[in-house]
């Protein structure tokens, strides 16, 4: 059984760290030190925010929707370095992706930082 969870929250989603545990055991320090803090790059839909002067001098914001990211298959060739470390079981690094993958986010996803 695999568990990941990202602790930042909104308004501020981007401040948060992985934690990782597989059959109950915390493998969150297998997480590369760089990759522990920031998006996941896995693939889905995610929120871009942005904000905008309009032709009056005032402020608009909102959001558009963007697809980015690997696929399943890339992401794991990509991230077996450290996956390796964690198991071999392939099925097993199909299910940390896709727990990462529920959880993953987008710097400006959120909207906290406009």
């Amino acid at each position: 059984m695999v568990k990941a969870e990202w602790t930042g929250k909104f308004p501020s989603l981007c401040s948060g760290i992985w934690k990782l545990w597989v059959d109950g055991v915390d493998v969150s320090d297998k997480i590369p030190e760089d990759l522990r803090s920031s998006e996941m790059n896995t693939y889905g839909e995610y929120a871009q925010c942005w904000l905008h002067e309009t032709e009056n001098g005032g402020l608009r914001d909102g959001y558009d929707m963007v697809k980015s990211g690997l696929e399943k298959d890339e992401w794991l060739k990509e991230n077996d370095y450290w996956l390796s470390t964690i198991t071999s079981d392939y099925g097993v690094k199909c299910q940390i992706f896709y727990e990462i993958n529920h959880w993953d986010w987008r710097h400006g996803s959120c909207g906290g930082c406009i």
